[in-house]
């Protein structure tokens, strides 16, 4: 028995190639734009990322605070989103580009994304114009996972560790 196989055109061929080319030149454009993104967490270590700072303090029942007024009020407002504690127990707001929240222990992953998608999308309208990164870390400090804003289209890409 004789499968024939069919055969590409010369212009079949160079539209594949040129296709292809795109594509793997856009994975690799998202990937340095979301590195481009991540750049201000980059500046700080996990620790710096969960220490309490100048501004701010206890609020309800966790702790809130920023290195700005402005930083230290937006942890307050995310604290406000969980006021029972269920998920998040403390926020700290660096250079107000850098949301680090730690998370009670029972959090999943999918509750992490969700959480990481929607803290990451008020601080980008809370900070516009700016990238913004949300990174979550367990009570004991162990970074748990990270959400990218891109400034231009507030698109959150979260990675889980």
């Amino acid at each position: 028995m004789h499968v024939h196989t069919p055969r590409l055109s010369p212009t079949s061929v160079v539209v594949l190639v040129v296709s292809l080319s795109a594509l793997l030149a856009g994975c690799a454009d998202a990937r340095m734009e979301r590195e481009r993104y991540a750049e201000p967490a980059d500046r700080y270590t996990q620790r710096e990322l969960q220490v309490p700072q100048r501004y701010g303090g206890s609020h309800v029942g966790g702790t809130a605070t920023g290195d700005t007024d402005r930083g230290a009020e937006f942890a307050r407002w995310v604290l406000e989103q969980d006021p029972q504690r269920r998920y998040i127990t403390d926020a700290v707001v660096r250079n107000d580009q850098v949301l680090g929240i730690k998370v009670q222990p029972g959090v999943t992953r999918d509750q992490l994304e969700e959480l990481i998608t929607a803290l990451g999308r008020g601080m980008a309208r809370t900070f516009p114009g700016r990238p913004v990164v949300v990174n979550a870390f367990s009570q004991a400090g162990q970074q748990l996972a990270e959400g990218v804003v891109d400034p231009r289209t507030a698109r959150v890409d979260v990675r889980v560790a």
